[in-house]
């Protein structure tokens, strides 16, 4: 099983002098409904930094894991004090400390992390493997959700399932469709994403996006937050007790 962990937080300014090698990338402008809301980089070593319109910087990986306990310790920005973990399964940590970043909130010890897993049908997956997904949760931590909320897409015949954790700065999307995975998944819209939910997290729930595709994820993902409305009918849910 591989699970892509797709991994952003916030970090301290960069030192000016690795700012000055850092290449300005493009991101889709009507993907976004205001200007210079993010702007994108790459480092000389192939991480991306986001910085907002706020003058915030996010440090971004991108990970490949075999289980779930990769996928949990992938997304780490502190070391567990409570456990030994390896530097190669703290990968988040590694890029971090690799590059000299320091997290700018001490405050919560993960990343906000999205989870792409493809696999041949959706119905091979449990719903409580599709909820650790999730939840970035590993083998070892308790099944605390009681549903799955989730949304789907068909392209092709194939379904795609973008389901959100419950106040756990983490989502997953499983799809069935190699094309959409490879071709528009992986290298575009899993960091859009990613960009979306932390404009979500720390503006009130607003997306920042006109487009269809956004909408529907931000009114999902406030359906697993105690503190904004949402349209019910706008999502699926299924019990997991």
């Amino acid at each position: 099983m591989n699970i892509h962990l797709f991994a952003m937080a916030g970090i301290d300014a960069p030192k000016d002098s690795d700012i000055r090698q850092l290449k300005k990338e493009s991101l889709p402008l009507y993907e976004l409904n205001k200007k210079d809301l993010f702007t994108a980089y790459s480092t000389p070593t192939g991480e991306y930094l986001f910085l907002s319109e706020n003058n915030q910087w996010y440090a971004a990986g991108h990970f490949i894991k075999n289980t779930l306990h990769g996928l949990k310790y992938g997304r780490q920005t502190f070391r567990p004090p409570y456990k030994e973990i390896s530097d190669d399964e703290l990968s988040f940590i590694t890029m971090l400390e690799s590059n000299g970043w320091t997290p700018s909130d001490s405050q919560y010890d993960k990343a906000i992390c999205h989870t792409v897993l493809e696999v041949d049908s959706i119905n091979d997956v449990s719903l409580y493997t599709q909820s650790r997904l999730a939840h970035a949760d590993g083998d070892d931590d308790p099944q605390v959700a009681h549903s799955l909320h989730y949304i789907e897409s068909v392209l092709d015949g194939k379904r795609s399932r973008f389901i959100s954790g419950w106040e756990s700065h983490s989502f997953a999307t499983i799809t069935e469709s190699e094309s959409f995975c490879d071709n528009i998944l992986l290298p575009v819209s899993s960091w859009l994403y990613l960009l979306y939910y932390t404009h979500f997290i720390h503006n009130e729930g607003e997306i920042p996006s006109y487009q269809m595709m956004p909408r529907l994820l931000g009114n999902l993902w406030a359906s697993t937050s105690k503190s904004y409305g949402y349209n019910e009918r706008l999502i699926q849910i299924q019990p997991l007790f």
